[in-house]
């Protein structure tokens, strides 16, 4: 972990990776931005009002009879508020993130390339298909969405609100990562067998350690070319081993 660490410094601090590292930072605020403007400034508005003030007569009583007598308790509101602005600031940060996930995500094929001619030169080997790419994809957002789901509820339970939302969050974030740079780095067997355990326990710790820098504003926007250099060396080595 720690040769791959120091090896993925040293390229990502040269002209040509700064440079890459520059469009997720820079399209994720333009994308967020644009998204913030012309979709969601008004829905902002009414819920930021509401859970400012407690009123949330936005509501249709008549359409939701249950929700609005439950909101109409002081206590209720305060926690609706608190949650509210918690989850609304972490759901901005972690979309930011996802943005340049994607942007990064198109970039990886330059990133695993230059690595690879860089300190492997391993011989070009057959891939997973695009095909079956974005069927994992699908099944992976498919879990994704259940696991958010499930975790819904548990907002409400004191302690555990603080974390549980990045459950499903993280396991996004690190199946996406894994079927991104492991079918770029790895051959088609060598890939299957990595995705019996998406990667390992080394892989999944790491990808923690990643997801939790995204976390800090701006972060994550910048350093999403440096967690593909890093990976890119983790996921040769493993296929280096096998030639």
């Amino acid at each position: 972990m720690i040769k791959n660490f120091n090896l993925a410094v040293k390229d990502f601090l040269t002209a040509k990776f700064l440079i890459l590292s520059t469009l997720p930072l820079v399209l994720s605020i333009i994308i967020l931005g644009a998204l913030m403007i012309f979709g969601g400034k008004e829905i902002y508005t009414a819920l930021s009002m509401g859970a400012a003030s407690g009123d949330f007569s936005f509501l249709d009583e008549s359409a939701h009879p249950y929700i609005t007598a439950i909101l109409s308790y002081g206590v209720t509101k305060w926690v609706v508020s608190a949650l509210f602005y918690l989850t609304g600031t972490f759901l901005v940060l972690i979309l930011s993130v996802f943005i340049a996930l994607i942007v990064a995500g198109f970039l990886t094929p330059v990133v695993t390339d230059e690595i690879n001619k860089r300190h492997y030169k391993l011989p070009k080997f057959e891939t997973i298909s695009l095909a079956r790419s974005l069927k994992l994809m699908a099944i992976v957002i498919g879990k994704f969405s259940l696991l958010f789901l499930i975790s819904l509820p548990l907002l409400f339970v004191p302690v555990l609100n603080l974390f549980i939302i990045n459950v499903p969050f993280f396991y996004l974030y690190y199946s996406l990562l894994f079927i991104d740079i492991g079918s770029n780095t790895l051959s088609k067997n060598r890939f299957e067998v990595a995705l019996l355990d998406m990667g390992g326990y080394e892989y999944k710790f790491t990808a923690l350690i990643f997801y939790l820098l995204c976390l800090i504003p701006l972060v994550g926007l910048f350093l999403q070319i440096f967690f593909v250099i890093y990976f890119s060396h983790f996921f040769f080595q493993k296929e280096q081993i096998h030639l």
